[in-house]
């Protein structure tokens, strides 16, 4: 017998809530970027609220809830461990309003207990009765699609939707898309590249291989002209990672020169276009400018496509390279350990041994001092010294969640706003900010779910491609979060991502 379709089924109840959740927060807006954290942060909170509100009524009607958890993953025990740090670390905190809401009338990005609750809260929801979906991941890469369209047009300094009339020129510059700040803005697109490729590796047929290669090569342009040198760890990790997955397929080395061909390929294009309209476009800096600049950068985009075409045929008409080859993974597996291998000993050769001046223009990218990466560094070593300087108590469970503004604000006030005319009120590296609010066994557990997660994705569903597709967003955001801030745009978006890999494996 045919089973009847209840709309207000659980399952569907949590499918319209994903589908809410990574659609609306890249979109939605209320007074253009004057209050878009708050707009995003209340979005969240309602859909996120009203979700659990009907579960539970579902676990009042059907006493489902201690079957629900029944049992339990790594992943989900690390999640209830970091749960239980984040409610210790504000009931001990010595800041506890704020500890609480994340916010108060001087600092705070909203990302206190209550949102943290948030998202676990929903992670079990999810990974309890959400059924994931290629169709529903459409919604994710059609919003995706329209806030890097939105962004790639700011670059033109069209302002479609006037979000940028009343800035000012800083600002201008910095906000972009629906978004906002472009930091947070490239973690977003980051994201959504890492699904579309993805996809694009597995697709089972020519119409979605290109449907999703296109996809991949319009993140690619966002992520350039976002002009946030964050964006560029994030792709470190995409053609990274991705090899793990796509080489286990035969055709996959042939589309991951694709994907690097089309990266290189959207360089030379963006600089090409800067170059005839440097009057109509907003110039871009930092790593971009070093890659467009480089003389052979035209030949490596030949190059690449003529590899392409080499490996397509000698995947498609001989059987040099079969299907899941494991030797190809291994010989990845050494080439990414000897590639960070490379990049560590770069790093001690310039900052220990003093030898900068041999790596040209990209030393002050490897170069750590105070003004590394637009005063990260220094946000770093303050936090470190002032949480030399806690309480036993705070040194263990931390000052609370997102109140690292009022620790700089009472120990480093007057240093901050004389040396750079600001106050910093989060440490810019996600990993650090855990440790200092949260305290070690914070961050611990948190680092705990992602490792988790990839091992149960990698051992049981490595073949699937919306798991690995969750999964890989993950390590993109992930890659950022070194040098990025946790605020309720990207970070929510992450978390329902991670919940979605985690509901599949």
């Amino acid at each position: 017998m045919k089973k009847k379709f209840t709309f207000f089924s659980v399952n569907n109840i949590v499918t319209i809530y994903v589908i809410a959740i990574l659609t609306g927060m890249l979109l939605i807006y209320q007074d253009f970027y004057f209050n878009i954290l708050e707009t995003k942060f209340t979005y969240y909170c309602i859909c996120t609220i009203l979700m659990l509100l009907l579960i539970g009524g579902y676990w009042l009607l059907t006493g489902q809830f201690t079957a629900s958890f029944k049992h339990l993953s790594p992943v989900d025990i690390s999640v209830i461990l970091w749960g239980i740090c984040i409610l210790l670390s504000t009931i001990l905190s010595p800041a506890k309003e704020l500890a609480f809401w994340g916010k108060d009338d001087y600092t705070g990005r909203y990302t206190g207990c209550f949102l943290l609750m948030l998202y676990i809260a929903a992670y079990f929801c999810i990974t309890r009765y959400y059924k994931a979906s290629e169709r529903h991941m459409f919604f994710f890469l059609a919003a995706s699609i329209l806030m890097c369209f939105l962004g790639i047009t700011d670059f033109f300094d069209m302002d479609l939707l006037h979000f940028k009339e009343e800035l000012n020129e800083i600002q201008r510059y910095i906000f972009t898309s629906t978004i906002g700040n472009i930091n947070t803005y490239t973690s977003c697109v980051a994201m959504s590249m890492a699904v579309f490729g993805v996809l694009f590796a597995s697709a089972p047929n020519p119409q979605k291989t290109y449907l999703y290669g296109v996809g991949v090569f319009i993140t690619y342009i966002a992520l350039i002209l976002g002009d946030s040198d964050n964006a560029y760890l994030s792709l470190a990790a995409f053609f990274c990672f991705l090899p793990f997955y796509i080489f286990r397929f035969k055709g996959g080395i042939t589309r991951y020169f694709v994907l690097v061909a089309e990266f290189f390929t959207a360089a030379k294009g963006i600089s090409f276009v800067q170059s005839i309209m440097a009057q109509q476009v907003v110039p871009i800096h930092g790593l971009f400018r070093i890659i467009a600049e480089y003389k052979y950068l035209t030949a490596i985009v030949f190059v690449l496509w003529a590899i392409v075409l080499a490996v397509h045929w000698t995947e498609y008409k001989t059987n040099v390279i079969t299907e899941k080859s494991n030797t190809l993974l291994i010989v990845w597996g050494v080439l990414f350990l000897l590639i960070c291998g490379i990049i560590a000993g770069v790093i001690y050769d310039v900052n220990v041994l003093g030898n900068g001046e041999r790596y040209g223009r990209i030393k002050e990218y490897l170069l750590f001092n105070d003004d590394w990466g637009t005063h990260r560094a220094y946000i770093w070593r303050i936090a470190l010294e002032d949480y030399r300087k806690f309480p036993l108590m705070q040194k263990i469970f931390g000052y609370g969640p997102d109140t690292f503004g009022i620790i700089t604000m009472t120990n480093n006030y007057p240093e901050m706003v004389e040396r750079y005319s600001e106050i910093f009120d989060s440490v810019h590296n996600e990993y650090l900010q855990y440790f200092i609010t949260i305290g070690p066994m914070g961050l611990l557990s948190y680092l705990a779910i992602h490792v988790t997660l990839v091992i149960q994705t990698m051992k049981r569903k490595i073949n699937n491609p919306l798991a690995v597709a969750g999964l890989l967003a993950v390590l993109c955001y992930a890659a950022q979060a070194a040098v990025n801030i946790n605020q309720p745009i990207a970070t929510p978006v992450m978390w329902t991502l991670l919940s979605v890999s985690a509901s599949i494996s």
